[in-house]
């Protein structure tokens, strides 16, 4: 046994509530980092990070962070050959329920302090710009704080296009003090939570042309970019190359995550075979998985004077994640859709169960494993399943074919203790 560990050590060596920004601790995705690194040094293109949630987006994201203001440790740590160090000023922005329309996203970009305004402030010209659309938004920018400015509202005599006029302009402005070699980069996370993202296509063939310094990162749930964007005409070519569809993570890249953990923390508590087998099994390819419950079971052993852990632990730790609620939202979904029926939640864990390798549900494999639960009419209880009363977590593909519309959820419900017994 090493020395000891103090519990922050412990109870840091999973990150479940935040992504992962440590090139150290960065496990896997070699291929993708190559082609986002690709990404930054092509000039012209744009990146996007798309895939479900819980995937590794936000992570990923992080790491291209790093690459563009010229952290090597990465490409190092995975034997990826580069002759550079990039040096982009980039912009984080992630966004919230606020953020409704693309003209919304420019002004957040436009107005936030550790976006855009630091910069704006210090550069006459591009304030003056600037100046142009502040008497048309009632816009809180005398704060200066780290958070997103709230309440952002721009009048109607404030055309969406002078808004876009006006963003190109500073970017100008900001690239023309040299203040970055290879340009500006502005990272969007959550860009599904845009409700209407239309135009924003058309805003990156205008940034192409007239300011050409200047590239994207996008971040969101989708099945491919065109979902994400929810605009078809060129969009491909926007991100040519550098679209980034981020599968489950394979296994050994998740029980690289475990050793990685197991190191932070000089083995003072292990992970044994059953138990690694069990975690990556629970997880199905998904990273949030191992976090979440490597991260609760690490601080329980800590408490308990536990050195080894095993699976029967593992399959422990999981009820106390659903008693204690350690995650509220995948919970909350969880008994929304149970809503105490034992028969719907054998019906939603019978789906599950027979997810096919391209997501989709054949009811027939699933209904057999219903009847087995002693499910009367599981056909009933689809039907629930893909109500609003019940969260709508199945989406109905074709005839006698569904899909979770969101695959972590479906890997919580997989992995989930029984919330309901037997009637």
């Amino acid at each position: 046994m090493s020395k000891k560990i103090s519990i922050s050590e412990v109870i840091n060596a999973f990150t479940p509530a935040q992504e992962i920004s440590d090139a150290k601790k960065f496990a896997g995705r070699t291929e993708y980092v190559n082609d986002a690194f690709i990404g930054l040094i092509t000039k012209g293109s744009n990146i996007a990070i798309v895939g479900g949630r819980g995937i590794g987006k936000s992570s990923l994201a992080r790491q291209i962070i790093n690459l563009s203001e010229g952290d090597n440790s990465l490409l190092e740590k995975l034997n990826i050959p580069f002759d550079e160090k990039l040096d982009f000023l980039t912009i984080y922005l992630a966004c919230g329920n606020s953020v409704k329309t693309i003209s919304d996203l420019i002004i957040r970009l436009l107005t936030t302090k550790d976006c855009l305004y630091d910069w704006i402030y210090d550069i006459p010209n591009a304030y003056k710009e600037l100046g142009k659309i502040q008497g048309g938004f009632d816009v809180k920018i005398a704060k200066l704080s780290s958070e997103i400015v709230d309440e952002t509202q721009y009048s109607k005599a404030i055309q969406v296009h002078e808004i876009d006029v006006v963003f190109q302009n500073v970017l100008s402005e900001i690239l023309k003090t040299k203040v970055a070699k290879d340009g500006i980069l502005i990272v969007i996370d959550e860009f599904d939570q845009i409700e209407d993202p239309s135009g924003f296509a058309k805003l990156l063939k205008s940034l192409a042309t007239n300011v050409p310094g200047v590239k994207f990162c996008i971040v969101g749930v989708a099945q491919d970019i065109q979902n994400l964007m929810k605009e078809h005409e060129s969009s491909d070519r926007l991100f040519a190359g550098s679209v980034l569809n981020l599968p489950p993570m394979k296994p050994n890249e998740l029980n690289e995550i475990i050793d990685t953990a197991e190191n932070s923390i000089n083995g003072f508590i292990k992970f044994n075979k059953s138990a690694r087998d069990k975690l990556i099994s629970l997880a199905n390819g998904h990273p949030y998985i191992i976090h979440l419950i490597g991260k609760e079971a690490l601080k329980t052993a800590y408490n308990e004077g536990i050195y080894e852990i095993d699976e029967e632990y593992i399959l422990k730790t999981l009820k106390d994640i659903a008693e204690k609620e350690a995650d509220p939202v995948l919970e909350g979904r969880y008994k929304k859709a149970v809503a105490s029926s034992h028969q719907r939640e054998a019906v939603l864990k019978s789906l599950a169960e027979v997810i096919q390798k391209d997501g989709e549900i054949s009811t027939r494999d699933a209904y057999k494993i219903a009847i087995d639960y002693d499910v009367d009419n599981p056909s009933q209880y689809v039907g629930h399943l893909v109500s609003n009363d019940y969260g709508a977590e199945i989406v109905k593909i074709r005839e006698r074919y569904y899909r979770f519309k969101d695959s972590l959820f479906a890997t919580y419900v997989k992995a989930r203790p029984w919330l309901t017994k037997k009637e």
